[in-house]
């Protein structure tokens, strides 16, 4: 799937996103890059409303949101930026590509 195919896709799930607490959604990694190939995943993180509550079930809901817009055959790297491993962190942030 190319960049834009994905892009598409992410930008679908903003209003179900923002229903669960969504302030933000970045695509990060190998699709960010335009480089994925067969099979790899579609990696993204989240920053949540600040005035929303956040906890595991919106946080759920916005995964399966997303994971449905792709289907089950592709795999999902999701998480929230404060989730994100400090090891890697910066430079996902400089990579990401914000979908909205």
């Amino acid at each position: 799937m190319r960049r834009d195919e994905v892009i598409a896709k992410l930008k679908q799930t903003e209003p179900a996103l923002r229903d669960f607490g969504v302030a933000a959604l970045y695509l990060f990694g190998s699709h960010a890059r335009d480089e994925a190939q067969s099979g790899s995943d579609v990696d993204v993180f989240v920053d949540p409303a600040p005035d929303r509550d956040f906890g595991f079930l919106p946080f759920m809901d916005a995964y399966e949101a997303i994971q449905k817009a792709f289907g089950d055959d592709v795999e999902i790297g999701y998480s929230t930026r404060t989730g994100l491993s400090p090891y890697i962190v910066k430079d996902v942030e400089r990579e990401a590509v914000r979908i909205f």
